[in-house]
């Protein structure tokens, strides 16, 4: 009887610790063209908002489950989603192949001024480009730094409409809080990279979210990931309120 009781409790134990088992994909970063490892690369869980880099030698491990989504994404490289299949669970690690990103700019010639010839009338073009050139910088000159200021009064529309759908993943913030790694991580992004995978978005949604939301350039193009998640967070939230209130008062 206590022999039984022992085998008992030992596959107890181990049931429990199958349970409590931690599921991993490993992998290697490189170069799809010089096959070189390329270290630093954003490494997201998405769906379980778990999240590492690659090291060194382009090598990585993350914790995921079978269908799990992983986005890969580094500045310079095209980003890549790829699927937590069986095979990758069950093999040791998976080479991952990025793509540099490659921008083609034609030659062009910029004349400063398109001179007539006669002085009079070529003095006041100078004296206009240059007022213009002046203007053009004044109006541009990065804002004092800040976080959100004064009201919501932006076009609510736009940005409810450009986050209603992806509501969920905007409250997985919660879940990022609850992972220290994970907070380490986006706090020391400065790229976008890991919030356009989260959110599958661009760039420059974010931008016009934030601005959209009178968030100053300083704190769009300066902050952290993490600051950036939590900002467009709380930017969809707060047009929700005042579209469901536009509702409610309609009808």
């Amino acid at each position: 009887m206590r022999n039984f009781t022992v085998f008992l409790f030992l596959v107890f134990a181990c049931s429990h610790l199958q349970a409590q088992k931690i599921n991993t994909v490993q992998g290697t970063v490189v170069n799809d063209n010089s096959f070189l490892p390329v270290d630093d690369v954003n490494i997201i869980n998405i769906t379980k908002v778990k999240g590492t880099i690659s090291k060194r030698d382009g090598t990585f491990a993350v914790e995921a489950d079978l269908n799990d989504s992983i986005h890969v994404s580094y500045p310079g490289y095209i980003p890549i989603k790829l699927k937590v299949t069986n095979d990758w669970l069950n093999q040791e690690g998976l080479k991952v192949y990025l793509t540099e990103q490659t921008t083609q700019l034609e030659e062009i010639y910029i004349q400063k001024y398109d001179l007539t010839g006669y002085l009079e009338v070529d003095t006041k073009l100078i004296s206009l480009n240059d007022k213009m050139e002046f203007n053009f910088y004044k109006r541009n000159q990065t804002p004092y730094y800040g976080t959100a200021i004064g009201t919501f009064f932006s076009p609510v529309d736009a940005v409810y409409n450009l986050f209603k759908s992806k509501a969920s993943k905007l409250k997985k913030i919660d879940s990022i809080k609850e992972d220290t790694n994970m907070v380490t991580l986006m706090q020391s992004r400065y790229d976008r990279e890991i919030v356009c995978g989260l959110l599958e978005i661009t760039r420059e949604d974010i931008v016009s979210t934030l601005q959209n939301c009178n968030y100053t350039d300083k704190f769009i193009y300066t902050a952290s990931d993490f600051q950036i998640y939590q900002a467009l967070n709380d930017c969809f939230s707060n047009s929700q309120i005042i579209v469901d209130n536009k509702k409610s008062t309609s009808n």
